[in-house]
C-alpha cells in the first residue's frame, strides 16, 4: 500500500529493499506541520533521514526499513554524503565561493546566521541574465535552511525565500539536483539526479539544465 501511494502519487527515482528515492514535489512537507496536515511521512510511513524544506523541490532519500534507517543516518552524520542543488537568485554573489557561517536555532521564521552550528556551503554560478543567477550549491554540512541562508548571507537571495531577503516568486527558487551517497553492493557510489521540473525552470528560462 505504501509503496503504490508513492509510485502513484510521488515519482520514485530509486529504490531497493532498505530506501527510496522520491522527487519531491515543491509545497508538500517532508513531516507533518504544527496543523499536522498532509506530509510524506504521514502518507508513506518510511523513516526520515534527511530533509527538504516544503517549498523546496527535488531529490529526497528515505529509508524502508530500520536498518535501512540506521545506515543512511550514518552516511549523513559522518558527511559521506555529497548533495548538489540549483537555485535562482538575485543579487551581486561571487561566481564561485563558500560560506561557513554557523546556524543557529529557529526564529521568526528562519534561522539565526553567525552563531550556532557550524555550517559550509560551496556554490558556482552556473549563469547570470537580467538580473537574476543561476547557482549550483554544495552543502557540505546538512543544517536548516543552510543553502537558503548561506547565500543570501553571501549576496544571492533565492526568489520567493522573503525569509532571507528573496524577492516573490510562484514557488521557492531551490531544487535538490543531485545526491550520492555510499551504499552496501556497489563498487561506486549510488547518485540519483531529480531533473529541475517546469515551476523551477520557468523562473530562468533558458538557463537552468
Amino acid at each position: 500500500m505504501v509503496l503504490s501511494y508513492v509510485t502513484a502519487v510521488l515519482p520514485v527515482l530509486h529504490q531497493d529493499r532498505h530506501l527510496v528515492v522520491i522527487d519531491k514535489p515543491p509545497g508538500l512537507p517532508v513531516i507533518p506541520g504544527r496543523d499536522q496536515g498532509d506530509s510524506i511521512v504521514k502518507q508513506t510511513g518510511f523513516f526520515v533521514v534527511h530533509r527538504l524544506d516544503e517549498g523546496t523541490s527535488g531529490v529526497l532519500v528515505m529509508a524502508r526499513t530500520v536498518a535501512g534507517q540506521r545506515m543512511l543516518s550514518h552516511a549523513f552524520e559522518s558527511r559521506q554524503v555529497k548533495k548538489g542543488y540549483l537555485a535562482v537568485g538575485t543579487g551581486e554573489l561571487a561566481d564561485e565561493g563558500e560560506c561557513a557561517l554557523p546556524l543557529g536555532d529557529w526564529q521568526r521564521g528562519r534561522v539565526v546566521v553567525g552563531r550556532g552550528r557550524d555550517a559550509l556551503t560551496r556554490w558556482t554560478v552556473r549563469a547570470r541574465a537580467e538580473g537574476r543567477i543561476l547557482i549550483e550549491a554544495h552543502p557540505v554540512t546538512g543544517r536548516t535552511h543552510q543553502v537558503r541562508a548561506h547565500l543570501s548571507a553571501s549576496g544571492g537571495a533565492l526568489l520567493g525565500d522573503p525569509a532571507y531577503g528573496g524577492e516573490p516568486a510562484p514557488r521557492l527558487a531551490l531544487h535538490a539536483w543531485w545526491i550520492e551517497i555510499p551504499w552496501p553492493g556497489r563498487a561506486d557510489r549510488l547518485r540519483i539526479e531529480s531533473p529541475p521540473p517546469p515551476s523551477f525552470a520557468s523562473l530562468f528560462p533558458g538557463a537552468v539544465p
